[in-house]
């Protein structure tokens, strides 16, 4: 009878603490379960592209680091949103950063969802679900899917001036004309 309200009691809180990791938007989004057969802890910290962000749309590198108390060795995969599982690796140590290439060229302004399951010989779990969206295009520099004057005013706004900001269309470290003309031939186009 002990055992049995043991149980329920850890498995109530095993829901408690899942819930409060759920609704809490935590900065470093991590997410942590507890195993009441050995007490110890899985951890998912530092996904990177960071969650909510905007992604190089070349750059196809995923992160995240890992960590459980009882030092085991572990198998992590990464996920689509969908399900599809986008690499595994099956010889992750406590305590590190796991860093796969996806392969994927990703579109400008669309959204992707992501997660990973993590696993070992005492537990599995999942992280939250991360998502980033494929850069805007560099002309549209307040990234609202559209090449019009108020990308334009930016660009006055901060005219011949040092700077590494999005309006910096051509990279030469200074908003001048050359941004401005790249600007101009994107006029008026839509990229919802």
């Amino acid at each position: 009878m002990k055992e049995k309200m043991l149980v329920i009691i850890v498995a109530a809180l095993l829901i408690a603490i899942l819930s409060y990791s759920v609704l809490s938007q935590d900065v470093t989004c991590t997410f942590t379960a507890f195993d009441p057969n050995f007490g110890s802890s899985v951890s998912f910290s530092l996904p990177y592209p960071t969650n909510e962000s905007w992604q190089n749309t070349t750059n196809d590198t995923m992160s995240i680091h890992v960590s459980n108390e009882n030092g085991e060795t572990m198998n992590i995969s990464f996920h689509w949103a969908n399900h599809t599982r986008i690499d595994y690796n099956d010889s992750v140590s406590n305590d590190s950063t796991v860093t796969i290439h996806t392969g994927t060229t990703y579109d400008h302004y669309q959204q992707y969802n992501w997660y990973a399951n993590l696993s070992s010989v005492t537990y599995s779990n999942q992280s939250s679900i991360y998502w980033f969206k494929g850069e805007a295009y560099d002309w549209d520099i307040n990234r609202d899917q559209y090449a019009n004057q108020t990308d334009l005013d930016l660009i006055h706004a901060l005219y011949l001036q040092a700077t590494v900001s999005r309006t910096d269309i051509n990279g030469d470290g200074k908003v001048n004309y050359l941004d401005r003309s790249s600007l101009q031939h994107h006029w008026g186009e839509d990229y919802t």
